[in-house]
């Protein structure tokens, strides 16, 4: 199987970050693998090139493109606020208010607001909205 595009990248930004030339990329290339192309490898042929480049002094950073917090998604923040709509729309939830949400999060996670949430926090909240709504009847999509 071929690399995924992930693993392409990061041969690329290591061969960047080592300062390779390209002459000299393709030479490791032919060398190891006897190919031309880092498309050309199978997928254990691209992790094994990048832990040889990592043996020169390559290392994998991870990007945090999270503005909020660590493993924030915006989906999760929308199923938080549809959750809190369709339970609003059943009768469950008395107060729809942005700010009945916010105390409902303060309560839920201790955070003053949905939006200082993470990944965890949002979670908890979901599935605490999850439970609520089983246990009133709510048919959730």
């Amino acid at each position: 199987m071929a690399p995924g595009r992930a693993e392409l990248a990061k041969i690329h930004i290591a061969k960047k970050e080592l300062g390779f030339s390209d002459d000299a990329y393709r030479d490791v290339l032919r060398m190891r693998y006897k190919k031309d192309s880092a498309a050309k490898l199978s997928s254990a042929q691209a992790r094994n090139l990048v832990e040889h480049f990592k043996t020169l002094g390559f290392s994998v950073k991870r990007k945090n493109n999270s503005k909020i917090s660590p493993k924030y998604d915006d989906g999760q923040m929308r199923k938080v606020v549809a959750l809190w709509i369709t339970l609003g729309n059943e009768g469950v939830v008395k107060n729809k208010s942005d700010q009945a949400l916010q105390k409902y999060v303060k309560r839920i996670t201790g955070k003053d607001n949905l939006r200082w949430c993470d990944g965890v926090d949002l979670d908890r909240i979901i599935e605490s909205l999850k439970k609520w709504a089983n246990r009133e009847d709510v048919e959730l999509e």
